[in-house]
């Protein structure tokens, strides 16, 4: 619909008006001016208005009309505006209408009709629409919840039937994979299994056999006994207490980020034909539904028939258990009396063969080894016969000699030190020098062994020495000649260096030679490595020698000149044996890539493990030597 301007309509009206009036009155002058020809008057504005007055009527005319068009079309526009403001509020209403349902149709039920005439018909209808939407919503929601709700508290049961069912022949595992399977399908916090104990039916108490996610505090609280707290109140009444309301000190869930007080507490009794057997504790940041409640009160009945069960079977195994031992600990007793007369026996052999070979091994070591006894000072005690053919002393001349006078003065206070350990009930284990009756040097390879009695009083020391003087000259004699050893190695090593001055010298020498050859010369390494490249080489290849050398040497030849001419392929290919000492002409190819025939002269040469080879080539054109 085209906007109608007002102003343009009130204009064209009153133009209207003005024009209508115009012509009423030119047709009533025209009219007025016949009548003049029966009177004998001539036609003027004069007499016209003097013969009829009431054409000052008329003269204003055109603005009375004008007036009045000005008039009609303000009452038209008037109406015009009243329309354009209905069919504006019509739109802006059949907008919020189609807004509103839109909304209703994707589930959005908190918006609001926002219309004005809220009681007409269709308001209402739209609103009692979202009513039941909502309404209807909820009630699918409810039984989406209902069914939800439903589904795991037979899902629950029929895990934990499994659970008990597997887990049936151990308290403390049971009630630990109960625990912990609560917290896990529940989703909590906290939870704890209190065992009543019985065994003493005027001191019961509950004990905690199983929590997780305790913190240490809670955790060492493993026995509450009858009627004592919550849990105790729980167990005497036989109901479910749920607390919402949790004192600030009863309990705190602890994290790594810090500890609040739980929510909610459950504590349900494990009961069944009225008789209690424990009783569970859970904790958690969020209200426990009635549904699970109910659901932990059934799962409650079925441990304490597990507990039941598994009780009996504990009882019974006991005494099953208590009766063979009896049976068996009769058997091993009579048993035990036999091996321990066997043992007594067997002992009494073993010490006497011990005796023995104790005597067998001091003989034996009294032979082979200096031996000796002397006091913690060093007081000698007791010698053998190698100890006074090494020191070349008689018996009478050390009798209660110390032993200080086998040792030179420079090695007294290294003595001292050793005493001052041995009194300290440390051992000794090394070479010493010694010095013989003669004043000769030899050198023994002690051990000093503190001998401590029952009291743990040191009552002497014990030595046992082996005469290494010999071994020591060579050691000796082996370090003098490894000292000069050392020289001579090292005079090698200068003379080596100066030859390799000199041949690296030469080497110099020949290169130079070989640069200012008129042949093109290159030498590679084993592995076909580019070494050594002229500048007769550069000039035939067209290569700088700085693009050559490192190179393999397979770069300056066509790949179909090297897979189809013999001397190449051995040439470039580094597990092939070169042809050596043979003129061959064969093509090499330069830097832009074409082939040139030259001839080649391959020579040899070999210094310990390292083999080179210098190729020699010209032109073909040139005359070769």
């Amino acid at each position: 619909m085209a906007k109608v301007n007002i102003k343009n309509i009130r204009s064209r009206y009153t133009l209207r008006g003005f024009m209508l009036g115009v012509i009423i009155y030119i047709l009533t002058i025209i009219s007025s001016t016949s009548i003049f020809e029966h009177v004998n008057q001539p036609v003027t504005f004069y007499n016209l208005y003097r013969f009829f007055p009431g054409l000052w009527f008329i003269t204003f005319l055109p603005f009375i009309t004008a007036f009045a068009g000005y008039m009609i079309a303000g009452n038209f526009s008037v109406f015009i505006r009243k329309q354009r403001k209905h069919i504006k509020q019509e739109a802006a209403k059949s907008e919020h209408v189609h807004e509103f349902v839109e909304n209703l149709r994707q589930d959005k039920f908190d918006s609001d009709l926002q219309l004005n005439e809220r009681k007409d018909k269709l308001s209402q209808s739209l609103l009692r629409l979202r009513d039941y939407l909502i309404q209807s919503k909820k009630d699918v929601e409810q039984r989406r919840i209902e069914e939800d709700q439903r589904t795991w508290v037979t899902q629950g049961l029929a895990h934990f039937g499994e659970l008990l069912r597997k887990e049936n022949d151990n308290i403390e595992d049971l009630s630990y994979n109960i625990i912990r399977y609560l917290v896990d399908y529940m989703k909590i916090n906290q939870a704890g299994f209190y065992l009543l104990n019985t065994i003493n039916n005027k001191d019961k108490y509950f004990e905690l056999t199983a929590c997780v996610a305790y913190d240490r505090k809670k955790f060492a609280d493993e026995r509450i006994n009858w009627e004592e707290g919550l849990i105790g109140r729980c167990a005497l009444e036989k109901e479910t207490i749920h607390l919402t309301d949790v004192p600030n000190d009863y309990l705190n869930i602890t994290s790594g980020l810090g500890e609040a007080n739980p929510r909610s507490i459950l504590i349900v009794p494990l009961k069944t034909n009225d008789e209690i057997y424990g009783v569970l504790e859970m904790a958690s940041f969020k209200y426990f539904p009635e549904f699970e409640v109910e659901f932990v009160e059934k799962i409650a009945e079925s441990i304490a028939l597990t507990i039941s069960s598994v009780q009996n079977t504990i009882r019974t195994t006991k005494l099953l258990k208590e009766t063979q031992n009896q049976a068996e600990r009769m058997l091993q007793q009579e048993e035990e009396l036999r091996q321990n007369l066997e043992e007594m026996q067997a002992t009494q052999e073993e010490s006497d063969r011990r005796e023995v070979e104790m005597k067998g091994i001091l003989e034996a070591i009294d032979h082979a080894a200096i031996s000796s006894e002397f006091e913690t000072d060093g007081t000698l005690i007791n010698v053998n016969q190698n100890f006074l053919r090494t020191f070349r002393y008689n018996p009478e001349e050390i009798d209660g000699q110390n032993i200080k006078i086998f040792f030179f003065k420079d090695d007294v206070a290294e003595l001292d030190q050793i005493l001052t350990d041995l009194r300290n009930g440390h051992n000794f284990k090394g070479r010493v020098r010694r010095r013989t009756k003669m004043g000769d040097e030899i050198y023994l390879l002690t051990t000093y062994t503190p001998v401590i009695d029952h009291e743990g009083e040191i009552i002497k020391i014990l030595s046992l020495e082996n005469d290494i003087t010999e071994q020591v000259k060579m050691e000796e004699e082996l370090k003098h000649s490894k000292d000069e050893l050392g020289v001579m190695l090292e005079e090698a090593k200068k003379e080596v260096t100066e030859q390799f001055k000199e041949v690296e010298a030469v080497k110099i020498r020949n290169e130079k030679t070989l640069e200012g050859a008129l042949d093109a010369i290159l030498t590679t390494n084993k592995d076909g490595i580019v070494e050594f490249f002229n500048a007769a080489a550069e000039k035939l290849w067209g290569y700088d020698r700085s693009e050559v050398l490192g190179q393999n040497v397979s770069m300056l030849f066509a790949e179909t000149s090297v897979a189809n001419d013999e001397f190449l392929s051995a040439f470039v290919s580094a597990d092939k044996e070169k042809i050596v000492g043979e003129r061959r002409e064969a093509p090499i190819k330069n830097k832009v890539g074409s082939e040139e025939p030259v001839l080649f002269l391959l020579s040899a040469a070999q210094v310990g493990e390292d083999h080179s080879y210098t190729a020699f080539i010209q032109q073909v054109e040139v005359e070769l030597f």
